[in-house]
């Protein structure tokens, strides 16, 4: 099993666990929720770097819509994207589509890549 294959399980089970407590998908602008568990090429748009160094994400298409936005640390995209994204530029690259709690009664999907 690749480390892409084990993300993909991992957060298909992390997405069933959520559902199985109750919680639900509160919001999706991007339409990824259906992908939840597999690898999609996805187009981004690297709106800035934190002073964390984590590059804040917007799927293509919601850039104008400012909760849309997903915190990828620029590591794992030099690593498994094999670039280094510049601020304010487009790129497309694969991403494992999982899961993120952000309250007690939802999730929403998340742009992630192995760690």
């Amino acid at each position: 099993m690749d480390s892409f294959q084990y993300e993909c399980k991992r957060q298909s089970e992390l997405k069933a666990k959520f559902e199985s407590e109750g919680l639900v998908c509160v919001d999706d602008p991007a339409n990824l929720v259906d992908f939840i568990g597999t690898v999609k090429p996805i187009t981004a748009y690297c709106e800035m770097f934190t002073p964390r160094l984590l590059a804040k994400l917007f799927v293509e298409g919601t850039s104008d819509i400012e909760r849309a936005f997903h915190l990828v640390p620029v590591h794992q995209l030099v690593r498994w994207g094999y670039f280094i994204p510049k601020e304010q530029e487009t790129f497309t690259t694969n991403f494992v589509i999982g899961v993120r709690k952000v309250s007690e009664q939802g999730y929403v999907p998340a742009l992630r890549l192995p760690l």
